[in-house]
């Protein structure tokens, strides 16, 4: 284990977003001509990189009401999903259970940090659309 990684948990998530989320891609200035699966990885690595700095609630309000959405999307409303490693401090992750109104940690934990993944890519997106 790197020294960096210490105090963390490793998860394998399912990253995915609702169709209608991913169609916005096609509307960020400058994704023209780049394949949706392309810009999709690229939001994700990115996602994946402010995942590992939410650090507790205070982090987690502004997702909160996208990460609660994203899981009542049902399966076939969402993209084809690309498995990604993912390093997350145990508090950042007890704090995740906890805002989603699971305090005794019975979601699993891929399903619940792939809702805050997908609400920071989610918030990515409409922040490049609002350029």
């Amino acid at each position: 284990s790197r020294p960096d990684r210490a105090g963390k948990r490793k998860l394998i998530v399912l990253f995915r977003l609702p169709l209608t989320t991913a169609a916005r891609i096609a509307s960020i200035q400058g994704a023209s001509g780049l394949s949706e699966a392309y810009v999709l990885k690229a939001l994700a690595k990115e996602g994946r990189a402010a995942l590992r700095e939410l650090k507790g609630d205070a982090d987690l309000e502004p997702l909160l009401s996208i990460a609660n959405d994203m899981r009542s999307v049902p399966a076939s409303r969402m993209t084809v999903g690309e498995a990604m490693t993912v390093y997350l401090r145990q508090g950042t992750l007890d704090a995740m259970h906890s805002a989603l109104g699971d305090p005794w940690l019975i979601l699993p934990k891929a399903t619940v940090v792939g809702a805050f993944l997908a609400a920071i890519v989610t918030r990515l997106i409409e922040a490049r659309l609002e350029r």
